[in-house]
């Protein structure tokens, strides 16, 4: 009954604020456009065109054609699935040790927000915990069984996140390091299955640099990866900022720090018993650390969620094993953990409540209302807005495709605008920020090539529209803005 109430919370919470007005974002859209594409129309090049494995979009697929709310509602599924599963992973300890892992899975907030996004993370959570649980099971027994499940799971993670190899490469040493009984036909197995696909994620890994153009590394990204997974406040969606404090209410500290301290605790308090599995997680961060410090990979928390399955089992199994007294006070303060993800939901921080900035609903809805004769879209070409965009208008775009072909003189495009038309053009607020006047500092800088082009772009056709449109009106919305004018 306890697991069945705990799976019914976690479900409630992966549902409640599900319906997001404002739209598909970049990577969800990308998500929907794969998965879209008929199988002999170009399924296949345009999943060697991502940086990721074709897995998730294969399950997608059946989805495609429907509403926002369903594709969200392939996550919240193996998210929901998660939590029986990190029961049994738990239960390899102890009773207790799988219902406080079932519970930290059905409240944590970082796992509840990517349940609602059109991206395979939650496939890859649950993926990771099956992983992990037939781990645990092939070191205390290893049975052919677990052997091939190991095998199964390990090959459908790789086959959903490239950064899955590194995750099975390091579970594979710990079985070599633990196992020195494993015979050698079942160790052939799991080997052979590796490498079967192998080949095929570290092809696309040298795709990863050229989609990772945006981000940089500091500490503060170490520091984030913590506190997203285990407290309310998730900050390293994109790039963290400088400070760990970056806030300075109470409330928002309090959040920060304090469930991401209890859990901390929980880890390092019976560390010999998962001393292995943390052992492997610090080993996938740092090479995950390490390909950022080298420019081939952004660090951000959701691309090392594989350890998030180890980190909820050894804060079970730390809060887990003492009786008297002792056993009380760590089972209240795992509760006081597990309240403190819980309470966030009344609070305006909670990671679901945010809204996408940068859905692409929101200029739709200024487009739609003010259904222009033209519309210029930069950064992205018009295709990612047919979804939402219902108008009659003849679409235009400078995009990351093209942009080089109007770098030159970007409000050429312009000049095709017949005089009395009404025009809007879309910007990206996100990537087209940088202000005229610090352009030479920005440059010298190095900064983001993508982020200069777009902002020289946006400042060129901003001056244009001001000497050649009349009844100028400029529409804000998240991270877009639109521009509305009619040619004079």
């Amino acid at each position: 009954m306890y697991i069945f109430l705990v799976t019914i919370l976690g479900l409630v919470l992966r549902l409640t604020f599900i319906v997001k007005p404002e739209g598909l974002w970049n990577d969800e859209y990308v998500s929907w456009f794969v998965a879209s594409t008929p199988f002999n129309q170009g399924f296949w090049q345009e999943v060697l065109k991502q940086c990721h494995m074709p897995l998730y979009y294969l399950y997608l697929k059946p989805f495609a054609q429907c509403s926002d709310l369903v594709l969200r509602l392939t996550s919240v599924l193996p998210s929901f699935l998660a939590i029986p599963i990190m029961y049994l992973v738990g239960k390899e300890y102890s009773e207790k040790c799988g219902k406080f892992c079932a519970i930290a899975t059905a409240v944590l907030p970082f796992l509840i927000y990517y349940a609602q996004e059109v991206r395979f993370y939650s496939l890859v959570f649950v993926l990771s915990a099956l992983v992990l649980l037939f781990t645990i099971k092939i070191i205390k027994n290893p049975d052919p069984k677990s052997v091939i499940l190991y095998s199964a799971f390990s090959c459908i993670l790789i086959f959903t996140h490239v950064l899955g190899v590194f995750y099975i490469l390091l579970t594979t040493l710990l079985l070599l390091y633990k196992l020195k009984k494993l015979s050698p036909k079942w160790l052939f197995i799991i080997i052979l299955s590796l490498l079967a696909l192998l080949p095929f994620g570290l092809n696309i890994l040298k795709q990863l640099p050229s989609s990772q153009w945006w981000g940089t590394f500091s500490y503060t990204n170490i520091l984030f990866l913590f506190s997203d997974f285990l407290s309310p406040i998730l900050t390293n969606n994109v790039n963290a900022p400088p400070v760990f404090f970056y806030k300075k209410e109470v409330l928002f500290v309090l959040l920060l720090t304090v469930p991401t301290l209890i859990g901390f605790g929980g880890i390092f308090c019976r560390f010999k018993k998962t001393a292995g599995l943390i052992t492997i997680s610090a080993i996938f961060v740092l090479t995950i650390a390490t390909l950022a410090l080298n420019g081939k990979l952004v660090f951000i928390t959701k691309y090392v969620i594989e350890i998030l399955p180890v980190l909820i089992l050894a804060i079970s199994v730390g809060f887990d094993g003492s009786n008297g007294k002792l056993g009380k006070f760590k089972e209240m303060l795992f509760y006081t953990f597990v309240f403190i993800n819980l309470f966030a939901v009344f609070t305006p921080y909670y990671p679901s409540k945010a809204i996408r900035s940068e859905g692409h609903r929101l200029p739709a809805i200024i487009l739609n209302q003010i259904n222009p004769n033209n519309i210029l879209y930069t950064y992205y070409a018009p295709d990612r807005f047919t979804r939402y965009v219902k108008t009659d208008s003849k679409f235009y775009h400078i995009s990351k495709i093209n942009r080089f072909d109007y770098l030159d003189n970007p409000s050429a495009i312009l000049d095709n605008i017949k005089p009395g038309e009404s025009t809007a053009i879309v910007f990206l607020d996100s990537v087209s920020f940088i202000p005229q006047n610090l352009m030479e500092e920005a440059e010298s800088k190095n900064f983001p090539e993508m982020f200069i082009t777009f902002s020289k772009i946006r400042y060129s056709l901003e001056k244009s529209f001001a000497t050649n449109f009349k009844e100028i009106y400029k529409y804000k919305a998240g991270s877009w803005t639109v521009l509305c004018g009619i040619k004079k």
